[in-house]
This record gives C-alpha cells, structure tokens and sequence, in this order.
C-alpha cells in the first residue's frame, strides 16, 4: 500500500480492519510508548532506526508487517503508539503543497494534518475525525517525541 497523503479537510473514515496500515510503515517510537507496550509485550519489538535517529517497532521478516500484528489485527490495540493512533492521518511540520493552510497546536506551533487515501477506511462510510482531540493527540506525540529525542543525545 502506498501512501497517497492529501490536506485532511474533513474525509470520512470507519476502519475496514484490513491490516495493511500495519504493513510496510515505519513506526516511530516514544520512549513513553516502548514502557507502555514492554509491561505487556511476550516479544522483543524495538529497534534503533539510525537513519531516523530514534527507535521503531520491529517488522517481520516474511511480509515487512509489525510484529504485533495478529493476522489482521492489532495485539496491542488498547496499548499501540502515539502514531498507530493517528493513522490515516499523518502530522507534518511543513506543507507538502505551498497553498496547504496549517492548524494550530495548543502551543501555538502550526503543523499541517493530511490524510492517506490509499487507506481503504476513507471513502463515504464513518465520521470525520475530531479534530480537537486530534490536535490533542499531535501535541502529545510532540512533547513524547522530543523528550525521547532529547534522552538520546
């Protein structure tokens, strides 16, 4: 599945628990979210990404899945990382098109929401997206990400 990110503007979602989100994406993890899923983990799950500079969920070998995912779905559900919350949705710091309008965190940094279409929950079925609670969620992964960042220097 390849990502197709267009501006979040209000696409409805209802997830089709296909599994393919939890396919071929790199997860970044949090050092909030590695102590959240090692108090239930039975298996190692956390890698160093050198070239993004922070840790990542393990991926099988055999179709390049995490390694939580239970045929179609998620072993961790109630417990997955920030990121796994976000999906389809994706946060950016800068606009991947010039005419993209920013929203706004509770810290006042603008950051640009966008939503992949090759996700087949996208379509006329579900609600959007709150999106209050969204920026909540994007606030969190940021405050969570630049701790474990920082913790890595």
């Amino acid at each position: 599945m390849k990502e197709k990110l267009v501006l979040y503007t209000g696409q409805k979602y209802k997830c089709k628990q296909c599994g393919e989100c939890c396919k071929v994406r790199g997860v970044p993890l949090t050092l909030f979210d590695i102590e959240r899923i090692e108090t239930i983990a039975d298996k190692d799950f956390a890698i160093y990404d050198i070239s993004r500079k922070t840790f990542a969920i393990e991926k099988r070998i055999w179709d390049n899945g995490c390694v939580f995912l239970d045929d179609i779905n998620c072993s961790i559900h109630k417990d997955k990382p920030l990121i796994c919350r976000l999906f389809p949705l994706g946060i950016f710091y800068k606009p991947l098109s010039e005419s993209d309008e920013p929203r706004k965190l509770k810290d006042g940094e603008e950051v640009y929401i966008y939503v992949d279409l090759s996700c087949p929950g996208i379509g006329d079925e579900g609600e959007p997206f709150d999106m209050e609670k969204i920026l909540e969620l994007c606030q969190r992964i940021k405050i969570e990400m630049a701790y474990t960042l920082n913790g890595q220097e």
